[in-house]
């Protein structure tokens, strides 16, 4: 649109007249003078409308070219403006936006790697102790085949599992943590059992419970974890706490006894520190 303000309106009016077809002289037959007078009040008649239009289209068109000029001063104005006044500052807010994302995806990664360097400073000190951790698994039992709990133990990354048994009895001094298999030995069932009541039943097993824990005791120091696995529930066991002064605990499940035993490497770790 910048060639609006070029215009010379000067010149429109010769523009508009040059444009107007001149009327070709051509050969008439004579006249009447009355018929003379009506032709040149037309003609005059008609220059004045040409005149007028003329005149009216001129000062139409030069406030459309006003009007035009104008706009493009105020779009021109507003759009200078608002590239400085909102667009600097739209940048500024998304320089501003983009530093505190910034900032908060870093805090954010950085809380992240911290819990996670944590974790694993958790989990790596967790298999120090258990690979620094010794376990002596007793099966009260002739069987000199180990139990598949006692190969799991071995699997988990001990630092050592010793297997012993009835012919082969523990001996001092212990490790960490002693294992007492009351599950795998089968002494708490079998034709032990057969023909006795219920009462003389229980009797029984709290005897032979009894007679295994004190078997081990002279054995045991005080900052060995014994583990006692074994199904069920036994008075022994729950009064042992009056009779020994050093950690144990019963467990009655494989996976249990891999928790179990993980926990009290933990046990062991920090009577010895």
């Amino acid at each position: 649109m910048d060639w609006l303000p070029t215009i010379d309106l000067s010149h429109l009016w010769d523009l508009v007249i040059a444009q107007t077809p001149t009327p070709t002289a051509t050969p008439s037959p004579v006249l009447t003078p009355a018929k003379n007078l009506n032709d040149i009040e037309l003609l005059k008649s008609q220059l004045e409308f040409l005149k007028a239009t003329n005149g009216q289209l001129g000062e139409s068109f030069n406030r459309f070219v006003a009007a035009m000029q104008f706009t493009l001063v105020v779009f021109g104005f507003l759009g200078t403006f608002l590239a400085f006044a909102i667009g600097k500052n739209l940048d500024d807010a998304k320089k501003l936006a983009s530093q505190l994302i910034n900032r908060e995806v870093e805090n954010k990664i950085t809380d992240l790697v911290q819990a996670e360097i944590e974790s694993v400073k958790r989990s790596l000190q967790r298999e120090r102790v258990i690979g620094s951790t010794v376990v002596d698994y007793y099966l009260p039992s002739d069987d000199t085949t180990e139990p598949d709990d006692c190969k799991l133990l071995r699997a988990r990354g001990f630092a050592k599992v010793r297997f012993w048994n009835q012919k082969r009895k523990p001996k001092k001094p212990l490790g960490d943590i002693l294992v007492l298999d009351l599950i795998n030995s089968k002494l708490l069932e079998g034709q032990d059992f057969v023909g006795l009541s219920d009462k003389e039943a229980e009797n029984k097993r709290e005897e032979k419970v009894k007679t295994q824990i004190d078997s081990i005791l002279p054995l045991m120091e005080k900052t060995t974890v014994l583990v006692i696995y074994v199904k069920g529930r036994f008075r022994e066991i729950d009064n042992l706490a009056a009779r020994v002064d050093y950690y144990y605990v019963p467990v009655n499940a494989p996976i249990s006894l891999m928790g179990i035993v993980a926990d009290s490497a933990y046990v062991a770790y920090g009577e010895k520190q």
